[in-house]
């Protein structure tokens, strides 16, 4: 794998900040001297220094000065005063990467102006753990060897796949915010467990196994969803009776319901 040899300063070290600075930090494609973070609080902005052996900071401009990539990982009613303040810092060679829920291209644009190198990505919340999916949507400004270096910079904490901007709610409602829904059903799965015996950490252990191993299953399978399930279901036994019940009770249509409902909030951001 090449080696990247541009500066990159992350702008915001909360959970996804955090969790992008891990990949690069535990990646071997990167010096660590080439990469830069701030954060607001000063405690762990120290704290995090002495982690990682390098300075990370609270003064954004600072941080992001001289950067040949800037990743702006704050919250969404954040970003606008963001970029606002590390804007004097920025070249016209600067890729700014955003993971701000809603900050669109047009918005980009009109802040950062018409010629800005700028990305739009959403990963998720998996990223913590080198297995986030990440959709990311490019600026036509951006060059066949800056969308690569972006792609490189994704792929040190999971998978990423380019999307059209309007594509990028869809994805936000089924990639970005639905582990809190399997983090819901792993836990669900645990108390049927615990009310049937179980002590909790064995509950937990069981689910959470369970739940990777499907979705592990479903990844390197070239079989329909409906198949692996269709697989599993022994006539009469337990699980054509756990999907019967989950039918009964409209589990498809609603998981289909609670994802249009996120796809829908991002499209009002």
């Amino acid at each position: 794998m090449k080696q990247i040899d541009k500066k990159i300063a992350i702008i915001g070290l909360g959970n996804m900040g955090t969790a992008i600075l891990n990949g690069l930090v535990q990646s071997d494609e990167i010096d660590n001297q080439l990469i830069a973070g701030s954060r607001a609080n000063p405690e762990k902005a120290e704290a995090d220094s002495a982690k990682y052996g390098f300075a990370i900071l609270t003064d954004n401009k600072e941080t992001a000065k001289g950067a040949d990539v800037v990743v702006l990982a704050v919250k969404p009613y954040l970003i606008k005063d963001v970029v606002d303040e590390i804007k004097p810092t920025l070249t016209a060679e600067t890729i700014v990467i955003s993971v701000a829920t809603g900050y669109s291209l047009a918005d980009a644009a009109v802040q950062l102006g018409d010629s800005a190198k700028f990305a739009r990505v959403m990963p998720n919340i998996p990223a913590q753990v080198g297995e986030g999916i990440s959709g990311v949507v490019y600026n036509e400004n951006l060059s066949t060897v800056d969308k690569e270096l972006i792609m490189q910079i994704l792929h040190t904490f999971g998978s990423a796949e380019q999307l059209t901007e309007n594509q990028l709610d869809a994805f936000t409602g089924i990639a970005g915010s639905s582990p809190a829904i399997v983090f819901m059903i792993i836990e669900a799965m645990a108390d049927a467990g615990v009310a049937k015996g179980l002590t909790r950490p064995q509950a937990f252990a069981f689910a959470k196994q369970a739940v990777k191993g499907a979705a592990q299953l479903a990844i390197e399978s070239d079989l329909h969803p409906g198949a692996l399930k269709d697989a599993v279901c022994t006539p009469g036994g337990t699980t054509i009776e756990e999907v019967r019940t989950a039918e009964s009770m409209n589990l498809r249509s609603t998981i289909i319901e609670t994802m249009i409902a996120g796809i829908e909030k991002s499209e009002s951001l």
